[in-house]
């Protein structure tokens, strides 16, 4: 008689990508007990049919009480796809931001890692494409010259095989698509060369994503000031993991970076340089291939899913050691992470608002920081107000550059009071006569100059003449933005698109006001003021597709665009060396929003659009529009003093409870029943009430209180920031909302809960 090995039974709690109240178990197969371990990829069956592709997060040897599981499909792959370090925060993300770890898993793994296909989880198809040669005969030089000398007849036949020496001698192999496009070919043409084995077509595996030669070299020397700083962050990295680096504006902080991953990389460690918007920063991405070729990686949103996952895999392999990316790239799978680089972090972007996880990956980068062992350097001229209080009360180490790379000044804020210039004299109602002279001087001189402002479009509201009527979305409680070129009423909130109102349903008028303008009106008049320059817009309607960004940042540094007017994207990541002026076309439309932190906002973004002036020259000169010349956010940037504006926010932060002094969690209620919505706000308070009452402010209508035909109903929780009490209400909040939810005449509200919400 054969004896039977006898195993114990074993379960899986598996996490399933999905907005599920919980993580499930299921059974081990006894064939896969030797083999299965926590961070595998396993197939499994939810339900009658779904088949979902889910992360093992822990196996052990009971199951729940009462529950009949189902046993796991399938073993997707050999070794574990996610490590325990990655476990362990989508867990963190989880609790702290009140979501499913199915979300953040759903948030974190590319799509192909996470699709089923058949019985299996889908993995990565390689990328195949064709490619040509000479043919046989063609290879000796002698024959191919006489081939040459001797052609007759079939002009564009010979076009194409003259491209394709050209390029085969610039990049070696030639790619069919490559040789296409350069010569404005079809592939009849090629097609001709080929039955005549001229040419010689196969296919090979590539790449999806390009990358240079690995290399390692630091072409330059820290100046003074920027050795000091290097030296200071390392010091303070030997008591604290979390340093901040505050420079000014061209003071050269992404050379300090570059020499602290350079030592990182000695070590062998891997690092990630956080963003807040990848495709806003080409220029970052270029100083680091120079350095550090083949080994810096790009992860954003741009990329198709099977780019994502290829690089992904790269990350795992070794082959890839500086990742450079937005908020998501914190979820990369990391082995050997030893510096994470956080520039510009006070940046809003680094916030995720739709969909869950609503998490900040300034703040996540620092959670897997402690839990890899890797120092993080937060770097901005501007930080925000809750870091910088943190470095102050020696939670965070804090280094500070002042000077500006070889010691170019800060350029001068000039104000200008827009109340003492009657809108008649302002070109197309928005640029002053000083404004607009400024422009002519520096054109004038062969110089480069940016407008800002922070509205995009050509008007933002259109309003009847006789009635006061204003075109609105018919789906969100906002209003209609014009957008000329496309002649289009687009809502900015759910996208609708609607045709240009010419009569009012009120009153049946015919004249309308333009109220306001954005980004689209001002680049028609600068195109209209100055005919012989040469213009762009950067907003996000002018800029599409994956290189469109970059192409126009390289257009602007080499000098083939005078004027660039744009909407924040202007702020972010340029560093042109001929910007002579910048303009604050209108700064009143950044002092006044419905939010806290409305004077942090518009302070960081002037302060942070005049550093794109003068950064290496001293000749430079900022221009700010503002009917409100005495504001005291002014003073503070004109006068270029983070600190002076600091020490007057964090005062009114302290008096009025908001962070740092507390911690903000909002509840949306969201229904397409306005009452609907009230009411079940107006519940979830009533019970909330006898334990935080005095944390509560609301319940009220959001802002906008409609969006997607959606209405929304708002619950403000102000807490103190003390951790037993921030823990037991969150877990408060996720219990009221199954009993809110679990009511008949609640069960369709959605509960979008934001925590730290920005």
């Amino acid at each position: 008689m054969i004896a039977r090995a006898i195993y114990s039974k074993q379960y899986a709690v598996v996490i399933v990508p999905a907005a599920l109240p919980q993580n499930y178990t299921w059974s081990v197969p006894a064939a896969l007990q030797t083999q299965l371990q926590p961070g595998h990829r396993v197939l499994v069956n939810l339900g009658k049919n779904k088949r979902y592709v889910g992360i093992v997060k822990s196996i052990g040897s009971e199951v729940p009480a009462g529950l009949r599981v189902k046993e796991i499909i399938q073993l997707l792959d050999t070794t574990p796809f996610v490590n325990k370090h990655t476990l362990r925060l989508w867990e963190w993300m989880a609790e702290y931001y009140l979501c499913s770890e199915g979300e953040v898993m759903a948030a974190a793994l590319p799509a192909p890692f996470r699709t089923v296909s058949g019985d299996a989880g889908a993995a990565v198809q390689a990328k195949v494409e064709r490619f040509v040669r000479l043919g046989n005969n063609y290879e000796v030089e002698e024959k191919l010259a006489t081939l040459l000398n001797t052609w007759k007849g079939a002009p564009r036949q010979l076009a194409v095989l003259l491209a394709y020496l050209e390029l085969h001698q610039k990049c070696g192999e030639v790619a069919v698509a490559a040789l296409l496009k350069r010569v404005g070919a079809t592939t009849t043409l090629l097609n001709a060369l080929i039955e005549k084995e001229i040419l010689v077509a196969y296919s090979k595996q590539v790449d999806r994503l390009s990358y240079l030669p690995v290399i390692h070299s630091i072409d330059f020397t820290l100046t003074t000031h920027q050795q000091k700083a290097f030296d200071q962050i390392k010091q303070s990295w030997s008591s604290l993991s979390v340093c901040l680096l505050h420079g000014v504006t061209a003071s050269g902080k992404t050379q300090v970076y570059m020499r602290l991953i350079s030592e990182a990389l000695q070590r062998g460690e891997q690092v990630l340089y956080m963003l807040p918007e990848i495709a806003l920063t080409a220029q970052i991405v270029r100083r680091l291939q120079h350095c550090f070729g083949g080994q810096v990686g790009v992860y954003h949103s741009k990329f198709s899913p099977q780019e994502r996952a290829e690089l992904w895999q790269k990350v795992v392999t070794g082959q890839l050691t500086v990742l450079l990316g937005a908020r998501s790239a914190v979820f990369l799978p990391f082995k050997q992470l030893g510096l994470i680089v956080i520039d510009e972090e006070h940046d809003p972007s680094f916030k995720q608002q739709e969909p869950a996880p609503r998490y900040h990956g300034r703040d996540a980068a620092i959670y897997l920081a402690t839990l890899t062992g890797a120092k993080v350097l937060l770097g901005s001229a501007t930080p925000a107000v809750e870091t910088y209080q943190q470095a102050l009360t020696k939670k965070y180490g804090l280094v500070t550059l002042s000077q500006r790379y070889a010691d170019v000044a800060l350029p001068p804020i000039r104000i200008i009071d827009t109340r003492a210039v009657p809108v008649k004299k302002r070109v197309g109602g928005s640029l002053t006569p000083l404004l607009v002279q400024s422009m002519e001087r520096v054109l004038e001189q062969g110089r480069q100059l940016i407008l800002f402002q922070n509205r995009r479009g050509y008007v933002p509201y259109q309003i009847c003449s006789q009635c006061g009527w204003i075109p609105a979305c018919r789906h969100c409680d906002v209003s209609l933005t014009l957008h000329k070129k496309k002649q289009q009423l687009l809502c900015h909130y759910c996208g609708s698109a609607y045709g240009v109102v010419t009569r009012c349903t009120d009153c049946g008028g015919q004249s309308f006001t333009q109220r306001n303008f954005g980004t689209e009106l001002i680049e028609e008049e600068l195109q209209r003021l100055f005919p012989s320059a040469r213009i762009a817009r950067m907003d996000i309607d002018a800029i599409r597709g994956k290189q469109a960004h970059e192409q126009l940042v390289r257009m602007f540094e080499q000098g083939q665009i005078d004027i660039l007017v744009g909407t924040q994207m202007v702020v972010k990541g340029l560093d042109v060396d001929r910007v002579d002026l910048v303009g604050v076309v209108d700064a009143d439309g950044l002092l006044h929003f419905t939010d806290f932190r409305v004077h942090e906002r518009a302070f960081q973004l002037m302060e942070q659009v005049s550093g794109r002036a003068g950064r290496k020259e001293q000749t430079a000169t900022v221009l700010v529009q503002t009917s409100q010349p005495a504001h005291p956010v002014l003073a503070f940037v004109t006068a270029h003093d983070y600190r002076a504006f600091f020490d007057e926010e964090i005062g009114k932060r302290e008096e009025f409870f908001y962070p740092p002094y507390s911690r903000l969690i909002v509840l949306s209620f969201r229904h397409r029943d306005q009452s609907v919505s009230a009411r079940a706000a107006q519940t979830f308070a009533n019970a909330f009430k006898k334990s935080y009452g005095s944390y509560m402010v609301g319940p009220a209508p959001a802002v906008v209180a409609r969006v997607r035909n959606q209405y929304r109903t708002e619950l403000l929780l102000k807490l103190p920031r003390r951790a037993n009490l921030l823990s037991q209400c969150k877990a408060d909040i996720k219990e009221l909302i199954v009993q809110l939810t679990g009511q008949q005449n609640f069960r369709a509200v959605q509960v979008v809960v934001d925590v730290d919400v920005l």
